[in-house]
């Protein structure tokens, strides 16, 4: 099998195993979310234990949907506070992560303000108390018709890879972000 298409057949039972796990969601309806002044961010980032092939990993996927700008000038969301390990609601997906042989970088969650849309200024993992060797980057939440969360997350290594994705979301579900060596489980309701 080419290794394109291994790693789509790996995508996608990945995904389709992320389909059947049950997260308890909040009381907010499916679908968009509606206007709130603060929403809870949880995300767990993880990564293959071992990569094979000869996919060259480190070629960027630049500003899927960032249009090349990240980090403007704009006021920053605002850190309101961190999530508790009992307010955590993606536990159940780290743990099957890792029992299916892949590396849980972090699993964290907080709560924060959204910025305007096509801002594109995020919160630091330092700012959010991700302290991962090697990993490095920001979270974005925007709020305009629709929410939309991003990723721009660097992983050392040679070469290093970088994840960078700002998406709609679903709300109150889980929202995947992927890279062939790592990715990012993600799950926003409202903080209200």
């Amino acid at each position: 099998m080419r290794i394109h298409g291994l790693r789509n057949a790996l995508r996608l039972s990945l995904l389709a195993w992320l389909a059947l796990c049950v997260v308890p969601a909040s009381a907010q309806p499916a679908g968009n979310a509606p206007a709130a002044s603060t929403y809870r961010v949880e995300v767990v980032i993880f990564r293959a234990a071992a990569v094979t092939g000869s996919e060259d990993l480190g070629a960027p996927a630049e500003g899927r949907g960032f249009n090349g700008r990240r980090d403007n000038d704009g006021t920053p969301p605002r850190l309101i506070r961190q999530l508790t390990g009992s307010e955590l609601q993606l536990g159940g997906v780290a743990s099957q992560l890792r029992s299916s042989g892949w590396q849980v970088l972090a699993h964290t969650g907080w709560v924060q303000t959204a910025t305007a849309w096509g801002r594109h200024v995020g919160l630091s993992l330092a700012e959010l108390g991700v302290q991962v060797n090697g990993l490095s980057g920001n979270f974005y939440l925007e709020r305009g018709e629709f929410l939309h969360l991003g990723t721009h997350l660097q992983l050392a290594g040679n070469p290093p890879w970088t994840l960078s994705e700002l998406r709609r979301i679903r709300f109150a579900e889980r929202n995947y972000f992927d890279h062939p060596g790592f990715g990012v489980i993600a799950v926003v309701t409202s903080a209200r």
